[in-house]
């Protein structure tokens, strides 16, 4: 009786007690999160070396522990200093007492502090703190003192020095009762920073106040105000995305130190001023000093120097300096619009470098959010796809940084949810609909060259929704025609490179009968699509023509490429074992099993590192930091968008066979571009393709998910779009916070 009256009041109040279990759930993520990363990034010093190379190490032991010793430091250069880093020598036992560090600039000490001398240990470096930091004045000389209290006369510390290999003539250490010595070189390392014991709680804070906000937001949007999916969708972007903005490290994200060189650029080049020009970005004097030229650092030293510099305000705007920075290859000026509106908004209210690289980020993602956001919106099914793929963190991850890629992604999101909607939603789809096709083909199609087939989505769309055979064809042919020319606008020279060395006028002949060939097809396909022996025909002509080509292609190919000579293979093979030559249209046209078998291998080895990319389990730049998130979340991700993919039992099909397999053809042929693209800067001895990321399919995700969701085989048996939607943010939001952790331990 007492149980059944326990299941009636749960079930009465399941709505609160789902929240009351989310926040609870929330409290123990973020408090276990705290913890851990508390205990990772406190007491993290940074040292500079001033001097190491010694070979013989001898030992000085003050004659006076109460007067201790003395050394020199070098002049000082505007460096603050956190400490001093000495090696010790306590004659192999453990010393009791206290000690004294004092830094002197004269006979001034600008800096001091105290500690137990059981810190020595007998030939270690030790980390001695001051009290407070101090800044070694340029040009100033200075000097330290390190005195004892010892309990016992047994009770001895004494420092280690290098006799006879000065690496600066002014390094002296030095008995204080006694006249300074030459000869006695310090073994000494400077701490430069420290992050102390409680910095990372107090900076992670906010970013657990705003991962609670968020997703106790959206689970009442979910299940209490029911809103619309492009409400929580957005909802959940920004705030997720604002965390991943927050967690990933300055220069930190894939290729983010080439992006954050050509939104600079485009930023000054808006007011004005000059871009990059031989790798030489003019900079304002506070940015060129933190400017890299390659990933920027992780670990806890990197978060404090974001940290500390964050609050800089007053930056002079005046480009007074050049800094060495790798410009981006083929990004168009689109993919740069929101980062360098949030730089160029930092610049002119004179914030500094960091807070300029967040705002850049911010806009990134505001731009990726309202992008997904109204595809989200506009699709007529597959909503929930659209909604778990733009909330993966990779593409959160990316729109946290400043990425060229969210931009495209977004793009490719929208285009591809309108020509659902001209194909299945209802009412007419008007010039206003095709118009902003067009414009989205005309910034889609140029971005990633990849990424043209995306374009011939708007081939779905039926000819009754835009007026008639002939305007269908008109509105289809602007679209497809505006992706073109802008496509080959950008990629005519790259792709005129391409068939360098090639009998291009043999493949051209081919290509003019493929050509002919097709616009047959299209015409007899206009004229006679309806009649059912048509079809037939079609079909058997079709793989006629498939096996014919085939042998052409293995003819023309074996006679148009590229072919080497023992002598010349053996010298193209540089110290690192790679060779010059790599797989171009011309090799790979000769050698079309050496290209396959490539294929192959990279796909049998790779596989799982792509689909880690694709899901976002790589945080950073994955070949430079090498971390990932564990293989549980991995695989939870994994099971999410399969589980978004798949139709309700008793829910029809999604999708017309053909436009089913349209799409699937669509992702397939972004996916063999992609690997042709990688192909053709791989060396020609290499046993996997160069450069493959996961992250290069984001676009066409949602593509592939409808295409596989379709198959009767999958079908959710109940409906779970509310536990689905919540479960992709907080996979989101586990995924952001295990990143901070592995960001923090470097």
């Amino acid at each position: 009786m007492l149980c059944r009256r326990a299941a009636r009041q749960a079930k009465k109040h399941r709505r609160a007690l789902g929240g009351l279990a989310l926040a609870l759930l929330l409290v123990l993520a973020l408090g276990w999160t705290g913890y851990n990363l508390h205990h990772i990034m406190k007491n993290v010093p940074e040292y500079q070396i001033v001097h190491d190379g010694y070979t013989e190490k001898q030992t000085l032991y003050p004659k006076d522990p109460a007067a201790g010793l003395e050394g020199t430091l070098p002049k000082g250069s505007g460096q603050t200093l956190y400490g001093l880093r000495l090696m010790s020598a306590t004659g192999g036992r453990v010393s009791h007492g206290s000690y004294t560090l004092e830094l002197l600039t004269g006979e001034t000490a600008v800096a001091g502090g105290t500690g137990d001398m059981t810190v020595f240990l007998d030939g270690a470096f030790v980390d001695l703190l001051f009290d407070a930091p101090a800044v070694l004045q340029p040009g100033e000389s200075y000097r330290f003192r390190l005195s004892f209290a010892p309990d016992t006369p047994e009770d001895m510390v004494g420092l280690v020095y290098g006799e006879g290999e000065l690496s600066n003539p002014e390094l002296w250490l030095y008995d204080a009762a006694e006249t300074p010595q030459g000869g006695r070189t310090a073994a000494m390392q400077y701490i430069t920073n420290y992050t102390g014991q409680g910095f990372a709680l107090r900076w992670f804070a906010p970013i657990a106040l705003v991962l609670a906000l968020v997703l106790l937001l959206g689970w009442w949007l979910i299940f209490v105000k029911k809103a619309k999916p492009e409400t929580v969708f957005l909802v959940f972007a920004l705030g997720l995305g604002f965390v991943f903005a927050a967690v990933t490290p300055p220069l930190a994200g894939p290729d983010e130190y080439v992006h954050a060189a050509g939104a600079y650029g485009m930023a000054s080049r808006m007011t004005g001023g000059a871009g990059a020009e031989d790798d030489l970005l003019p900079m304002r004097a506070e940015d060129a000093a933190h400017m890299l030229d390659h990933s920027g650092p992780i670990g806890p030293i990197a978060y404090k120097n974001s940290i500390d510099g964050f609050a800089k305000t007053g930056v002079s705007p005046k480009l007074s300096q050049t800094a060495q920075v790798r410009s981006p290859i083929s990004v168009q000026p689109v993919q740069y619009l929101a980062q360098s509106l949030g730089m160029l908004l930092a610049r002119k209210l004179g914030l500094g470098f960091y807070p300029m690289l967040f705002l850049g980020r911010v806009f990134n993602l505001v731009l990726f959010a309202l992008l997904a956001a109204l595809a989200v919106r506009a699709a007529p099914v597959g909503k929930s796809l659209f909604f778990a793929a733009g909330l993966l963190p990779a593409c959160l991850s990316l729109a946290g940084s400043l990425s060229a890629d969210p931009a495209v992604i977004g793009l490719s999101f929208l285009f591809t949810a309108l020509c659902l909607k001209g194909r299945y939603g209802d009412g007419a789809f008007g010039a206003g609909h095709c118009l902003v096709l067009a414009a989205l083909a005309l910034l889609l199609a140029p971005s990633k060259a990849i990424y043209l087939p995306v374009v011939l989505l708007c081939l779905m769309i039926p000819a009754k929704k835009l007026g008639g055979k002939t305007q269908a064809i008109l509105w289809k042919a602007g679209i497809l025609g505006a992706g073109l020319a802008s496509w080959l606008s950008v990629n005519r020279a790259a792709l005129a490179s391409v068939f360098l060395a090639v009998d291009v006028d043999r493949i051209g002949l081919a290509f003019v009968g493929v050509v002919i060939l097709a616009i047959a097809f299209a015409l007899s396909w206009y004229l006679w699509n309806d009649r059912p022996f048509y079809r037939k025909a079609v079909f058997a002509g079709i793989g006629a023509v498939v096996l014919l080509g085939a042998a052409a292609a293995v003819w023309i190919g074996s006679n148009s490429g590229i072919h080497l000579t023992p002598e010349e293979y053996a010298a193209s093979i540089q110290p690192n074992g790679e060779s010059l030559y790599v797989f171009s249209v011309g090799y790979a046209l000769s050698h079309p099993m050496q290209a396959v078998k490539l294929v192959l291998n990279t796909v049998g080895r790779e596989l799982p590192v792509y689909l880690q990319g694709l899901l976002g389990s790589l945080p950073g730049e994955p070949i430079v930091h090498g971390i990932q998130l564990s293989w549980t979340l991995t695989i939870g991700l994994l099971l999410l968008v399969l589980a978004v993919s798949m139709r309700g039992a008793n829910e029809p099909r999604r999708l017309t066979n053909g436009v089913r397999w349209g799409i699937g053809l669509t992702a397939a042929a972004v996916a063999l571009l992609m690997i042709a693209a990688c192909i053709n800067w791989t060396p020609i001895n290499s046993q996997v393709v160069f450069g493959i990321q996961g992250r290069y399919l984001l676009p066409v995700l949602p593509l592939f998910l409808l295409w596989l969701g379709d198959f009767d085989t999958f079908a959710r048996k109940k409906d779970r779009s509310g536990a689905l939607t919540l479960c992709s943010g907080l996979l989101g939001a586990a995924a952001a916070l295990e990143a901070l952790l592995l960001f923090a331990a470097g």
